[in-house]
């Protein structure tokens, strides 16, 4: 017995989901691991209120804009969003294929940040 179907299929029948992996532990020791290389002064921290909400947050030390940007990590569809937060602006970054590729802006950011990792005080003469 055969069964005649109709030449098109409808959008709906071509639609798919996308499974994405939570921002999770493996994210932040990965993270805390790279920041120690190119950022110590920098505190990880895994936030959010469940698992698929759940983003990483990078700190300067207690927190103050003074002594540099906080950054914001979550999970996109297609990789992962990375957002600085300056003096209560936020900035879009973009959206990176990797956590290598964060890592990598991320040191692009620090890099021309002025002050970063310098003393509070410095003489010119």
């Amino acid at each position: 017995m055969s069964i005649k179907r109709s030449g098109f299929q409808t959008i709906q029948d071509l639609a798919f989901t996308v499974g994405v992996r939570p921002i999770g532990a493996t994210d932040l020791a990965f993270m805390e691991q790279a920041m120690t290389e190119i950022a110590p002064e920098l505190s990880v921290e895994l936030h959010g209120t469940c698992a698929d909400e759940a983003f990483l947050i990078l700190l300067p030390e207690d927190g103050d804009d003074a002594k540099g940007p906080s950054f914001m990590i979550s999970r996109e569809t297609f990789g992962f969003r990375l957002d600085q937060v300056h003096w209560d602006a936020v900035t879009e970054v973009g959206v990176l294929a990797s956590l290598n590729d964060v890592v990598s802006a991320l040191g692009v950011r620090l890099a021309v940040f002025p002050g970063w990792a310098a003393p509070a005080l410095v003489t010119v003469h």
